[in-house]
Formats: structure tokens, sequence, C-alpha cells
């Protein structure tokens, strides 16, 4: 009988030992949790102000020559020499090719001695004409034939111009594409014959910058051979917007001294555009992107409100804020992560 009492003093001892602990220690809990609920999270703040700034705007633009072609054939004949290195630099009206001209030769001086011999005809058919030997229908059926002669031999000295083939200005020669004894026909390329000296890079702006370039405005870019960055001019504009794009296209002019650049390749081109107008930029640091936008949290009151933003242009360090703040709004910039709407704050440092 005394051990079943003991059991059941033993058991008695133990449900008011969980009891106790479930109302007395789990009250305890319940009572601290809200107070680190509502610990105050420490952040760093951004006050918000009118400002006027110089900032980049960054696009992809494309090298090119000054000026280019592609050296091609004006008529079918065969190559016979070549007088290009390939890859080398040639003076404006060198010849590059030589195609065959020997039944054109032929032709021209055939033409040529009938040409002479009409020539003489009519000198001799004029004095007669004086003297009233011959008729003027007769003397003008002489003089048309030498006329005839004389076009038809023009006409085969600009074929014969054609079977050499020369560069139309300095530059850069690319690789041939023929060898000698090739059949080449109108169209065909050759080669292709760059200026290097003077380079071009196109590039297209949004159409909100249009109002803020000119001919003569100073442009920079960086390729990725040449991770310094270069200088440029713009020296024409398109005059109207792409309106597919709705992008404007820009033409800047290069010195390409060192022969450095390469026809062809990308480039980052960077224009510094000033506003006209105070505007509102922020730290990038301050945004919080989702689907819908950019959002960022106002301090009021103590305490973390959001706010949808439209933003504008950017820099690596600032964005315009067009909607959603205004002069004097505290925006938090640090700790974002962790901070809802209705946080309480702390604040530590203020810019």
């Amino acid at each position: 009988m005394k051990r079943i009492i003991t059991l059941i003093g033993l058991a008695a001892v133990i449900i008011i030992l969980v009891l106790v602990k479930i109302f007395v220690f789990t009250d305890k809990a319940v009572k601290v949790a809200p107070t680190a609920v509502n610990q105050a999270l420490p952040v760093e703040c951004f006050v918000a102000r009118d400002t006027m700034v110089d900032y980049k705007v960054e696009t992809i633009g494309t090298l090119r020559a000054r000026e280019q072609v592609n050296i091609a054939s004006e008529i079918s004949r065969k190559v016979i020499s070549i007088h290009l290195k390939e890859g080398g630099m040639v003076q404006a009206g060198q010849l590059l090719f030589k195609l065959d001209d020997a039944d054109i030769t032929s032709r021209i001086n055939k033409l040529a001695i009938q040409a002479k011999l009409a020539e003489a005809n009519e000198s001799r058919e004029k004095v007669l004409l004086s003297k009233g030997g011959i008729s003027q229908e007769r003397f003008d059926e002489i003089s048309n034939l030498r006329q005839t002669l004389q076009a038809e031999l023009e006409v085969l000295k600009v074929d014969l111009s054609k079977t050499e083939i020369r560069a139309p200005f300095s530059g850069k020669t690319g690789l041939r594409n023929v060898s000698i004894g090739a059949l080449v026909h109108p169209g065909f390329v050759l080669a292709d014959l760059q200026d290097l000296r003077h380079m071009l890079i196109d590039f297209s702006i949004p159409e909100r910058y249009s109002r803020d370039l000119k001919p003569g405005s100073p442009v920079t870019f960086r390729t990725d051979y040449l991770p310094e960055e270069q200088k440029a001019e713009v020296e024409a504009i398109e005059p109207a917007v792409d309106q597919q794009t709705r992008t404007l296209l820009v033409r800047a002019a290069i010195s390409n001294t060192g022969g450095m650049l390469v026809p062809g390749t990308s480039a980052k081109v960077f224009l510094t555009v000033k506003e006209t107008a105070s505007s509102i930029f922020v730290p990038t640091s301050a945004l919080i992107p989702s689907i819908k936008g950019y959002s960022v949290f106002l301090k009021k009151g103590g305490k973390a409100v959001a706010k949808q933003v439209k933003t504008g242009v950017r820099n690596s360090d600032f964005v315009q804020i067009q909607e959603g703040v205004q002069s004097g709004d505290t925006l938090l910039t640090t700790n974002l992560l962790r901070i809802k709407g209705g946080s309480l704050l702390s604040i530590i440092k203020t810019n």
C-alpha cells in the first residue's frame, strides 16, 4: 500500500512540474517575444533634395572606317595579274588587278586605223566639196563614218579602262578572293579596301536625349581591347527618330592615328548629359527591385513605410526619382532585407 501511495505522490509531483513549466515559462517566452519583434532596426538614411547634375549615358556603338569599299569587277574577264599585297597599304589610283584585254586592244588598233583613214578621206572630200566636185550629201556620209569610228573607239577605250581595277582612295586592303587565271564576273568581290586613318562610330541614343547632342559635341568610348577611354566628336545626327526602336542614330568621328582601332568592333559609348531642371537623385542602394518595378522605404514617424517609385536616368551611384519621393523625404539605404512596412527604426547615420 505504501508503495502505491509513493508512486501516486511521484506522479502528482511530475504533473505539477509540467503545469508549472507550461504556465510559467511559456508565459515568459510569450512576453519576451514581442520585445524582440518590436526591437528597432539600425539603419542609415538619405534625405532627398532637389539637385542639378551632369550624368553619363551609356550605349553601344559600332566602329567603322570612314571610307570602305568592296573592290569588284564591272566586266566578265580573266585575271592576268595581281598588284596588291594582302593587308597592305595602297595609294589612290594604284593598280590592284589587271584583267585580260587582248581582244579589246586588237579592236582598238583596228578601229584606230579605220578612223585615221576616214579622217583622211574626210579632208580630201572637204576640198572637193568646196570646188563642187561632190554633193553635200556625199560629204555628210563620209563625215558621219569618221565620227562613228571615233565613237566606237572611245567605247572600246572605256572597256579597256575597266580591265584595270585601281584603288579609289588610299587605305588598307583585306584578303583577296581570287588568284591569277580566275574568271571574274560583274559584282564579284575581289578584295576589300578601308581607310583606317579616320574612323567613325555609329550609335543610337533614346529619343529623350535628342536635344542634348549636336554636331561637335564630345563623346567618349571604350573597347574590350583598348580599356582606356578614347575621345570622339559628334559629326552628324539622323534628322528623324526610328519609329521601331524610338532611338536616334548618331555618328561620331575618330582620329585613328595609331591604327589601333578595328572596324566592325563594338564599343561602349558614353555621353555626358546635363539636366536642364532640378531633379531628385537618390543612392541606388535605396532601390528595392520587384516585378512591378522599384520601391523604397521612407522613414515616417520612426517607422518604415514602403513606397513605389518611378525611376529615370542613373549612373553608378545615383538614380533619378521621377515619382514617389518628394524633396525632404528620408529614405533608408541599409538593412533593407530585414525591414518590413511598420518596422521600428534606429537611425545611426543620415546623409
